[in-house]
């Protein structure tokens, strides 16, 4: 079996979840850890401006289940934003500068990376949703030592947060208007060595959010879209990391299946 196909096979996610990982901390943050500990390949989730939520849990339960050691930090510390913050300006600018900011996230994110690496990993991507995604970003132009990362229904991108990335990077806008900011920073990337890595696709038949806690994982149409959103992480994350086992991938899908 190829490696497309076995993640073509990935589980359909379901609306009623309980998460299978682990809760623990680092330091004074809370963090979920899913997947295999001591796995050769770790990711590092920023989530979004709602903080924790099964459906972000399942998506990196899956993913942990193929072969990925998942760390998912909770700086809030149980203090989320609300959707009524999502309309309030003030609320939004006052967050974006302060416990948004990359200023504000870089040392967890170290932090983070440097437990995924004592924990075994030799390549190490990072993931973000909404707000997490602007995060993730930055991380991408600032870190070094990272192979890659993905972008999921972003929030607060700019065409020129794409200049400084120094590695693949897999984004998912979800409308046209973004699609056409995304296009242009992309064709950037293509410019650069790793630019053939680099892959773009659109969500424009669901709400923004629908990967995170946004997401009516009810309704057929955001299932299947949510179901294609993991396939494609699963995929570049595979591209982009070496060392990686088909067995092992197979065999993790088998039983999450059974």
């Amino acid at each position: 079996m190829s490696l497309s196909g076995a993640f073509s096979n990935i589980p359909p996610v379901v609306a009623n979840y309980t998460a299978k990982g682990e809760h623990g901390k680092l330091g004074d943050i809370d963090c979920y850890f899913t997947g295999k500990k001591g796995s050769k390949r770790g990711i590092f989730v920023n989530y979004d401006a709602f903080r924790y939520h099964p459906n972000v849990f399942q998506i990196c339960d899956i993913l942990g289940s193929l072969g990925f050691y998942i760390l998912v930090p909770d700086p809030f510390c149980g203090k989320p934003l609300t959707a009524d913050d999502l309309g309030n300006p003030k609320v939004m600018e006052e967050f974006a500068g302060n416990c948004g900011s990359w200023k504000a996230s870089k040392a967890y994110y170290i932090q983070g990376i440097d437990y995924l690496r004592n924990s075994g990993a030799t390549s190490v991507g990072i993931l973000g949703f909404c707000w997490g995604g602007k995060v993730a970003l930055t991380g991408l132009q600032e870190l070094d030592g990272l192979v890659g990362g993905a972008i999921v229904h972003p929030a607060m991108v700019t065409s020129d947060d794409f200049g400084k990335v120094k590695t693949p990077l897999l984004a998912m806008p979800f409308n046209d208007k973004d699609m056409e900011m995304f296009k242009r920073g992309f064709a950037e990337l293509k410019t650069k060595p790793f630019g053939a890595q680099c892959r773009l696709e659109s969500y424009v038949d669901v709400i923004y959010g629908f990967c995170g806690p946004r997401g009516d994982w009810t309704d057929p149409t955001i299932a299947k879209r949510v179901n294609d959103a993991i396939q494609l992480l699963a995929t570049f994350f595979n591209d982009i990391m070496p060392n990686y086992s088909q067995m092992f991938v197979f065999d993790a899908l088998v039983k999450t299946q059974t």
